[in-house]
């Protein structure tokens, strides 16, 4: 046979998302990605990769299997074949009209016997590991037995993949096309790598051609409560007679279902290997039509579980988030091109499906965090987004509000309102002076004395052992937004993880500190917090504990009875409560922006709601329904 063209790495410009924006067409058509297959213990050879020797490391004794760990499997293109694994490491090999002999030094660990050259004759690849003893030995090898001819070392374990005596490794070797197999080398040390190091090495060969390393991908450790698995085929995915590369990176969350995958697909052509331009885009849009399918139908709560693992993976994978995992031969991270369809319809499904399960204050949160992740909205979809929003909640005219004359204290810091409201209906303003009292008709308004019985609440959060919410940080070794906190002896305790994704890329480049985050506490002990999070509802609770419940806390966005709630948004005042209304301010001369609105309080019954607006408290009593307005529920 003759022999095969030389490979090396090479790629080419990405191209926009318009050539991949046709697969949203036919998303319907498609089915599911590949996943890993599993495989009964009773079979002869286990589907995972043995722990290779290292100095401090003896071979595994007859008979043992290592710990399994995820593997490069074939996706459909190629039925895959593990390599066998050979028992106690011995010195010579035999099988399939093969007797193979290790050189000097060197014990078989892995052997995958197959055809590469399709000359109908026996040859092997193997992952060979030091002798017993051996002295400053690489840790493992990639040999090729050709037929008839003299072995070859393919490759050494990466020199980016860490083998001290901290480090363990597990070693997977697997055929995933006609002339090529994928070694996958995954390093575990104690104390683990610094967040983000690459630990994992795939190789991607052609044992017979001149250069037989077609591809090298470096890998790092999944974020915490992540995991982070590859399938790879390397079959011909052109026909073109050569075999291409197809990486497919699979991204799990803890808790969810299924995983999101994208892929990277290298073809080979005469000139070398050359990275497609179509991936990931066309797999991502793929993915993000599938998902805006289950947002509208039954499964909508797993459409909103599934654009969390997406934004996600896209973190793990994509260089334009900041905080990637996956890399080059050279370290070089992976641009994924442009985002901005894929963003816009993940946060479409994630407001249609938030609306689907009822939860219509977690739809106007995806609004609120337009631009949080990997660009904003476009205007055509931020439009579409509000339409969706607005047919979910009864629209209601704001009258223009009463101004207060007291100026309420507005600390820095994450804090409790300084207005409440009474159960008559009468405001509380708290300022440097003490307490105002606005009546509920307007017509009075007076300073409060201390001897009057009027409740004062601390402004800021603060619990009784002294522990104090400091704000909040778009994490870049982990994917959630975190929250930070002190305590009387401690200017810095471990932050507390919220289930909200932080922005990407945020801070995560270099530059700023990303979009900022508006905490509007719901309540707050030694428990834990529970807030409106940028007008998503976030639960906080320490370890063994659940925060408390009951009648809110003053200075909370719920009413004193606890039966309604607001939240300022873009498109005006949302008061959920009965009913789920939505208090246009837009077109009023002044205080039309209710997106600058802070520290909003409403009264029982939603009679009245009050706010910050330029460090003043406004009042805006409750409109009048307009006949012609449908009422939701």
């Amino acid at each position: 046979m003759p022999l095969r063209t030389a490979k090396k790495t090479s790629y080419s410009p990405l191209v926009s998302l318009r050539r991949a924006a046709a697969f949203a067409a036919i998303v319907g058509a498609c089915g599911p990605l590949a996943g890993c297959d599993s495989c009964s213990s009773k079979k002869p050879y286990t589907p995972f990769g043995v722990a290779s020797s290292l100095p401090r490391v003896e071979p595994p004794p007859t008979g043992s299997v290592p710990d399994p760990v995820p593997v490069p499997t074939a996706s459909a293109g190629f039925a895959a074949r593990k390599a066998e694994l050979v028992p106690g490491a011995p010195e010579v090999w035999q099988g399939s009209d093969l007797n193979l002999s290790a050189p000097t030094g060197r014990r078989f660990a892995q052997v995958l016997p197959t055809d590469f050259d399709g000359d109908q004759k026996p040859e092997a690849l193997a992952w060979l590991v030091p002798a017993p003893k051996e002295q400053n030995a690489a840790p493992g090898e990639l040999w090729y037995f050709p037929n008839g001819a003299t072995a070859r070392m393919i490759a050494p374990l990466p020199g980016f993949v860490p083998s001290s005596a901290d480090c363990a490794l597990t070693t997977s070797l697997t055929q995933t096309g006609p002339h090529s197999a994928t070694l996958d080398v995954m390093a575990n040390c104690t104390p683990p790598l610094i967040a983000r190091s690459p630990s994992r090495a795939l190789l991607v060969v052609s044992p017979n051609v001149e250069h037989p390393v077609l591809l090298t991908v470096r890998a790092a450790s999944a974020a915490p409560g992540e995991t982070l698995t590859f399938s790879v085929d390397s079959s011909d995915q052109d026909k073109d007679g050569r075999d291409d590369v197809r990486l497919s990176v699979n991204l799990g969350n803890t808790g969810s279902s299924e995983p999101a995958s994208a892929d990277l697909v290298w073809l080979d052509r005469a000139a070398g290997a050359s990275r497609s331009a179509s991936e990931p885009a066309a797999s991502l849009m793929r993915l993000a039509g599938k998902i805006s399918f289950q947002a509208r139908g039954k499964r909508s709560s797993a459409a909103s579980e599934r654009v969390a693992t997406t934004l996600r993976l896209l973190s793990s994978l994509c260089a334009e988030g900041g905080v990637p995992r996956v890399f080059d031969e050279d370290g070089i991270h992976f641009r994924c091109g442009a985002l901005g369809s894929v963003i816009d319809s993940l946060m479409m499904s994630e407001a249609v499906a938030s609306i689907a399960q009822g939860d219509v204050q977690g739809a106007f949160g995806v609004l609120q965090r337009d631009g949080w992740y990997f660009g904003k909205l476009s205007s055509a979809q931020r439009k579409a987004v509000e339409r969706e929003l607005l047919r979910a909640v009864t629209k209601l005219e704001a009258t223009a509000p009463v101004v207060a004359r007291a100026v309420p204290t507005i600390p820095q810091a994450p804090h409790y309102s300084p207005l409440w409201f009474e159960s008559d209906g009468a405001l509380l303003i708290q300022g440097t002076a003490g307490v105002t009292r606005l009546s509920g008709d307007h017509t009075a308004e007076a300073a409060v004395s201390p001897e009057a019985g009027v409740p004062t609440w601390p402004l800021e959060l603060a619990s009784a052992n002294g522990l104090r919410v400091l704000g909040a940080v778009h994490a870049c070794d982990s994917s959630e937004l975190l929250f930070n906190e002190s305590d009387a002896t401690h200017p810095m305790l471990p932050p507390l993880t919220t289930k909200l994704l932080a922005a990407r890329p945020a801070s995560c480049t270099g530059r700023g500190t990303g979009p900022a985050v508006t905490i509007t506490p719901l309540s707050f002990d030694d428990n834990g917090l529970e807030a409106l999070v940028t007008g998503t509802r976030v639960t906080v609770a320490r370890s063994g504990k659940k925060t408390s419940a009951g009648l809110p806390e003053l200075g909370t966005p719920r009413s004193p009875d606890g039966r309604v709630l607001v939240t300022p948004t873009a498109l005006g005042l949302l008061v959920i409560g009965e009913h789920k209304e939505l208090w246009q301010t837009s077109k009023l001369s002044e205080h039309a922006d209710a997106a600058r609105f802070t520290d909003c309080v409403v009264a029982n019954d939603a009679r009245a709601v009050a706010c910050i607006d330029a460090g003043r408290a406004i009042v805006f009593d409750r409109p009048k329904a307009n006949p012609s307005t449908t009422t939701r529920k």
